[in-house]
């Protein structure tokens, strides 16, 4: 990462007196997947919460040293009232496209991978400059960019989402599971609104703001003309209002341990202490060690995390075990296999790879299937191990080029 040089000024700052401190105002170029994404940083001296900003439209800001930004973003209304949110405690990050977005970013982007690893790198420059809680917010065409973020960033992240002037996503919002604001002009496409509000059906407080009044003129309704002090109070008031539910620090882990059966050729994964100490003595059951391979898990739901269930296979098929990502699997596995037995729908807890790919934070597990009679399935974290056994023959099972199954916390 570095700080752009300014133009106007030497020190890249501007820091006019408020009620809440001085307000510092700086261009920030950070460095991510190889090409650079360019932040209009506000920071108050002692924020509260960060407000990562995403604009709709084609997405460019096209900020300059001196801290300006094109004309054409400023109908966005979180962006032109950046100053006021500032005012209040909230530190303000303006984030541009990147630079490959060439003409804007296009939906795909927004829908996918790149987005993900660029806007983990914007939270990873925040937290190291406080430690506060990070609320995503976006208007317009960004409203996938949020709802991709929300579900895919890291779930240990103390994070919110804000959308505003939303349009149909392209997104399932349901994984959502972080403090959610929809606000929304009740001439603007409302109903698309409140299905989104519908949809988030894992968010743990969701609520639809409607405001009204100002002229359908200029900016219009859509970018709220007009009334900016509605919506300037109602976007801190939900932040307020929910803040403190953001606990900041590393969520509560636990460590799966593999056993082999080397009688059957089988492996097994458990987190549960009792199962480990009854593997480990032999006793009650016997024949199964450690292979010295594990991985954190979630034991309980954390936000942004999907449930891994655990099936048994019964004899015949395989008496052995089945870990499904996600309700998906889970349930057509229930579907396809009715003599399984879904011991847990909810075993452990994971984050799901977006096609294919692991957010910041996370690291990917791999899956191979023995492709015999007596089915059974291995699970790992090192690629190398994947591929050895891949040439004893199990097969590989995942999504995208490196055949990601799950992301497990570091």
């Amino acid at each position: 990462m570095k700080i752009a040089r300014c133009v106007a000024l030497a020190l890249c700052a501007w820091m006019p007196a408020t009620a809440m401190g001085a307000v510092t105002t700086t261009v920030v170029d950070i460095a991510t997947r190889g090409v650079t994404l360019r932040v209009l940083h506000l920071k108050p001296e002692a924020p509260v919460a960060n407000i990562v900003a995403y604009v709709g439209g084609n997405g460019i800001l096209a900020i300059g040293n001196d801290g300006s930004i094109a004309a054409s973003a400023g109908c966005d209304a979180l962006g032109r009232n950046r100053q006021a949110f500032a005012e209040r405690g909230y530190g303000v990050v303006m984030v541009d496209a990147p630079s490959d977005a060439g003409g804007g970013v296009s939906q795909e982007y927004r829908l996918g991978p790149q987005q993900v690893t660029d806007g983990a790198a914007v939270v990873q420059y925040l937290r190291q400059q406080s430690d506060v809680p990070i609320w995503i917010a976006g208007g317009s065409s960004s409203t996938n960019t949020v709802a991709n973020l929300a579900i895919n960033l890291p779930s240990t992240l103390p994070l919110g989402t804000i959308f505003f002037g939303a349009i149909e996503t392209g997104i399932d919002v349901g994984p959502i599971r972080r403090p959610t604001q929809i606000v929304q002009h009740v001439n603007d496409r409302i109903q698309i609104a409140q299905g989104l509000l519908a949809a988030l059906t894992s968010a743990p407080v969701k609520e639809l703001t409607v405001l009204n009044g100002g002229a359908n003129t200029g900016c219009g309704n859509h970018n709220f003309n007009g009334i900016d002090a509605q919506f300037i109070a109602a976007v801190s008031g939900f932040i307020a209002k929910y803040n403190g539910t953001l606990a900041s620090g590393p969520a509560p882990v636990a460590l799966a341990v593999e056993f082999h059966n080397a009688a059957l050729d089988h492996y097994f994964l458990t987190h549960i202490a009792n199962e480990i100490a009854l593997l480990d003595a032999g006793v009650a059951i016997k024949g199964w060690a450690r292979t010295g391979q594990s991985f954190n898990v979630y034991p309980a739901a954390q936000s942004g995390s999907s449930p891994v269930c655990r099936f048994y296979i019964p004899p015949g098929k395989g008496d052995s075990h089945f870990y499904g990502r996600g309700s998906v699997e889970c349930t057509a596995t229930g579907l396809a296999n009715p003599s399984f037995v879904n011991e847990d729908p909810q075993f452990f807890h994971v984050v799901l790879p977006v096609v294919g790919v692991c957010a910041a934070g996370t690291r990917v597990v791999y899956r191979v299937f023995s492709n015999r009679i007596d089915a059974n399935h291995r699970y790992m974290v090192e690629r190398t191990l994947r591929d050895q056994m891949v040439a004893l023959g199990w097969l590989a099972e995942g999504d995208g080029p490196d055949l990601a199954v799950m992301c497990a916390p570091q």
